[in-house]
């Protein structure tokens, strides 16, 4: 949900950089596609990875699982830091190249947590293990 509400966010900023800061079409479509695969590149290879170890300590929380539980406690002090990073740069966009570059931030960074998010929509298989293996003595 936060991935959709970053990439909406960042559409709304590419209207503002069109409207406010008279950004070209072709800067618009330029950082919006960066901002895609870049986007799609750090969701897959990077926050996947971090998602996959979160669920995994999830998995080996004691149940009941409370809903505090779903991030680790040093994630609860990161949120508002990057709250708050967002806040800079949408006020100080102008120093950065406006709001094309923040738009393509939004953008981007919402994109890599819609991908990262398929580690927790999808099952883990479960292996089956062949009865020869252990009667053998494999396992």
């Amino acid at each position: 949900m936060v991935g959709l509400f970053l990439v909406v966010r960042g559409f709304g900023m590419y209207q503002l950089a069109d409207h406010e800061q008279h950004s070209t079409q072709v800067a618009i479509i330029l950082s919006g596609i960066a901002a895609a695969v870049i986007g799609l590149v750090k969701g897959k290879f990077v926050l996947s990875k971090t998602a996959q170890k979160n669920k995994t300590r999830i998995y080996e929380l004691e149940d009941p699982v409370r809903i505090h539980q779903i991030f680790a406690k040093p994630f609860y002090i990161l949120i508002p830091m990057m709250m708050g990073l967002g806040i800079l740069l949408r006020s100080y966009n102008g120093y950065l190249g406006g709001y094309v570059v923040v738009a393509a931030i939004y953008c981007g960074i919402g994109m890599a947590l819609i991908v990262s998010s398929r580690t927790y929509w999808t099952t883990e298989p479960t292996a089956s293990v062949p009865e020869n293996s252990q009667q053998n003595g494999i396992l």
